[in-house]
């Protein structure tokens, strides 16, 4: 039924409807639709309703009241603490509920005439949702903050006050659009689904509303005729996931939402096994076995592949995602946007599982986050859906598909769900996908990656950025954020300039030395020493604390304590001091530097006769400033017999090699040669590797270093 326009400003309430045919049953169509209901859709028009759809049958006169109703619901969430706290969440409950009386006010003003449907539940929405709210309760349990939040169980008001305005937002376009409202199920899966794989942060929630309300606009203007009915082309909460997605990627704002967060922290132990049952009650009712199956052979196959060729692993910490596996139960299981043959069932599966590992490798090829990946072959799947039908009813595949079909559907689904659980057991027998016990995966080791790394192997170094950021994100470890500071300053997290690189560098360093990392706080006065760098006082202080306490234990620690008294960095100039520290330190080679250039100062009176061959190694091996060393060493007669012209051969290599120091002294002597020590400033000083708590055995493991 159509509303008119009213010369009364008052609403008017349409009367009923006239008396709806009965459905047919008679079709082919509409027996393979049969307990099969469109995913997030309306039912078909009352006038002509699809097999096995119950008539939409007109609601009392008060249910018109209902958006409004729900729009008020909007503002609760005022009264929270949560809200309150946060200026920008607060003002977006001010906003989105306003707007939607607005519109309501706007319907009023313009004297629609406004009518509501009502349908009962809807098997799939209500069994989905079931599903769903199950996972919720799992994963919510399991996924804890240090400080003891349930990150799921506190977003939860925010899910249930989407629910409203979802269901008010379809009320008031019905209205607009001149139709009836028809109060159904179709927007409760848009919400749960949505909010399994994106959330956005509190200050920018609003475009979590944006979000849910671009499936349901998808639902309604994005449709085509199939099985002889107008219905929706795509998954509505996969088509506001991946419209979302692009978003996020194009504009590198992905941090301004927990994506990373619910794609790392699904990991809990037994989730594997949660979500195969979960999947295996969809798949009892909706016959999308085949989907699912076929998606995680792909997968599967594809994974072993790669590491039988590369000696890594395709997903860097798993042989298959746990995210990939809600995906491939809980995302593109639609029945109503999936083919309905059994070979066009295969095919989708077998293109979501391929099409995921495409995905995966061009979102890393690009350099945007990876866990994009298990959104966009959904959408692309849908549109395919009519033409993988008409693949599957002609020639070869047609006759296959036809045999395939032959016997009663839901004998068949049992045969496939048979044949998936067999496998799925397999797989968990193996060790392949984990159960009860979260068994550690070998590529779930940042330790594995930098080593994988250092031997150059294929992809390592994005594969090392993807591990150290999910045991960042889900388990919040120290060492993890320490890592991303050092891959900040060597170009693999931040390929940008040098400021920028420090100061990235110097947010992870922070957010490990919060989290009690040892390697962070060293890195964060490295920061400081080396570089100049530091983004308060007092944070710099704390990290000079920190390793002040640990000197003791010798290690970086000590060289740095002594690097502190040698050059005043953040307490008073102590050569005494500076000295012991290094020794402390033992036959760290940046530590025995620290040693020389003490007994180099004027007056000094330490014997350099026990680093000498530790000098002259490294002078050898190229480095400008130990050359450097080396020649006022040799200048001087300072542990090692006097010799000018042994002197002036290493000054002059270590201008050669570009010692800023060395370079210095040479031009100002007018390049003659004369070899003169002059203390070298802490910015020019060699600065040792990063700290770091995953050393890696190889040669290559020393390249990199704080300089």
């Amino acid at each position: 039924m159509c509303f008119s326009p009213m010369k009364s400003a008052r609403t008017k309430v349409a009367p009923p409807p006239a008396p709806s045919p009965s459905p047919s049953t008679g079709s082919q169509a509409g027996a393979q639709a049969v307990g099969q209901p469109a995913a997030h859709s309306a039912a078909p028009s009352a006038a002509q309703p699809a097999a096995g759809w119950p008539a939409p049958r007109h609601g009392p006169a008060w249910l018109v009241h209902v958006p409004t109703l729900l729009a008020l619901l909007c503002f609760l969430p005022l009264t929270t603490m949560r809200v309150q706290q946060n200026a920008h969440l607060f003002w977006t409950f001010v906003a989105v509920p306003g707007a939607l009386l607005l519109w309501r006010l706007g319907l009023l003003v313009a004297g629609r005439t406004l009518a509501v449907e009502t349908l009962p539940p809807i098997k799939q929405h209500y069994v989905q949702a079931s599903v769903q709210i199950c996972l919720y309760l799992f994963w919510g349990y399991h996924w804890q903050l240090p400080d003891g939040t349930r990150p799921i169980y506190a977003q939860a008001p925010l899910i249930l006050v989407q629910f409203a305005f979802l269901y008010a937002f379809d009320a008031l376009l019905a209205w607009t659009r001149g139709r009836p409202w028809r109060l159904a199920s179709g927007p409760t899966p848009i919400v749960l689904s949505t909010n399994l794989f994106i959330w956005f942060r509190d200050d920018w929630f609003a475009w979590q509303f944006a979000m849910v309300s671009l499936g349901l606009l998808g639902k309604e203007f994005l449709k085509w005729t199939k099985d002889g009915r107008r219905t929706h082309v795509f998954n509505p909460s996969g088509f506001g996931l991946a419209c979302a997605a692009t978003v996020l990627v194009a504009t590198g704002t992905s941090d301004l939402t927990w994506v990373k967060e619910l794609a790392t922290t699904i990991e809990v132990p037994g989730i594997y096994l949660f979500l195969f049952g979960l999947g295996m009650v969809v798949q009892w009712f909706f016959r999308v076995t085949l989907m699912t199956f076929a998606a995680a052979l792909a997968m599967v196959a594809v994974n072993q592949l790669y590491t039988w060729w590369t000696g890594v692993y395709l997903f860097a910490s798993t042989n298959l995602p746990a995210a990939a596996f809600l995906g491939l139960h809980l995302l593109m299981t639609d029945p109503s946007t999936s083919p309905r043959s059994n070979v066009g069932r295969t095919l989708f599966g077998l293109g979501y599982g391929l099409g995921y590992i495409v995905v995966f490798e061009v979102l890393g090829w690009l350099g945007a986050p990876e866990l994009y990946a298990k959104l966009y072959p959904v959408p692309i799947l849908n549109c395919c859906v009519q033409w993988l039908d008409r693949m599957a009813r002609s020639g070869a595949l047609g006759r296959l598909n036809a045999r395939w079909e032959a016997g009663p559907p839901v004998r068949t689904n049992l045969a496939h769900m048979t044949a998936w659980a067999a496998t799925f057991v397999v797989l968990l027998a193996t060790g392949y996908v984990y159960g009860l016990d979260r068994t550690p995966h070998p590529g779930d080791s940042i330790a594995f990656w930098k080593q994988a790394q250092a031997e150059g192997r294929h992809d390592a170094a994005r594969k090392l950025v993807m591990v150290a950021g999910s045991h960042a994100a889900a388990g919040h470890e120290g060492d993890a954020y320490n890592e991303l500071g050092i891959l900040s300053m060597a170009g693999e997290v931040d390929a940008e300039a040098e400021k920028t690189r420090i100061k990235s560098a110097a947010d992870w360093f922070g957010r490990g030395m919060a989290r009690g990392s040892e390697a962070a706080h060293e890195n964060m006065l490295m920061l400081g020493l080396y570089r100049g760098s530091r983004r308060s006082d007092e944070e710099y202080g704390a990290a000079l604390q920190n390793v002040l306490g640990r000197a003791q234990r010798g290690g970086r620690a000590a060289q740095l304590v002594g690097l502190v008294f040698e050059t005043g960095g953040g307490v008073p100039v102590d050569a005494g001091k500076a000295l012991a520290a290094y020794r402390l330190a033992k036959d760290d080679p940046w530590a025995v530097r620290g040693i020389v250039r003490l007994g180099l100062a004027g007056g000094a009176v330490l014997d350099l006769a026990p680093h000498a061959a530790a000098m002259r190694a490294a002078a050898e091996a190229g480095d400008g400033e130990c050359c450097y060393y080396l020649a006022c060493m040799l200048q001087l007669g300072r542990g090692v017999a006097k010799d000018e012209a042994e002197a002036k051969r290493w000054f002059l290599r270590a201008v050669e090699l570009g010692y800023a120091p060395a370079v210095a002294v040479h031009e100002k002597d007018g390049k003659t040669g004369v070899v003169r020590y002059q203390a070298p400033p802490r910015k020019q000083l060699g600065a040792p590797p990063w700290s770091t708590a995953f050393p890696v055995s190889t040669p290559a493991s020393t390249a990199r270093s704080g300089s």
